[in-house]
């Protein structure tokens, strides 16, 4: 395989990996402001699972990139790693908004 070929497949893999973790934290995010907080922790666990797979396909190109000695950057990259930067940010945001809920539950 080419290597800008396998660079976009890793790249793509780290999109798509990304957005269903990103996904699955919204949804967690969504159970908790029904007060379904067992299921929200659900979701988080399988988003964690998603977001470790994504993980490992970023230290391939990581990996790659150290190997070849050779930075390769493209526009595809960048949004990969954009994607996966916003999908942890998006996880602390969801935890703590969960937080919040059980707070708020309390006191009602």
């Amino acid at each position: 395989m080419a290597d800008l070929e396998r660079l976009s497949q890793i790249a793509m893999e780290i999109i798509a990996y990304s957005g269903v973790a990103k996904s699955t934290y919204i949804e967690a995010a969504r159970l908790a402001r029904e007060g379904n907080f067992e299921q929200a922790q659900e979701q988080i666990l399988q988003g964690d699972e998603v977001l470790k797979t994504a993980h490992e396909t970023h230290m391939q190109l990581l990996q790659k990139e150290a190997a070849e000695n050779t930075p390769q950057v493209s526009m595809l990259v960048l949004h990969a790693e954009d994607q996966f930067m916003s999908c942890e940010t998006i996880k602390v945001l969801v935890l703590e908004i969960i937080e919040i809920y059980k707070k708020l539950g309390k006191e009602a």
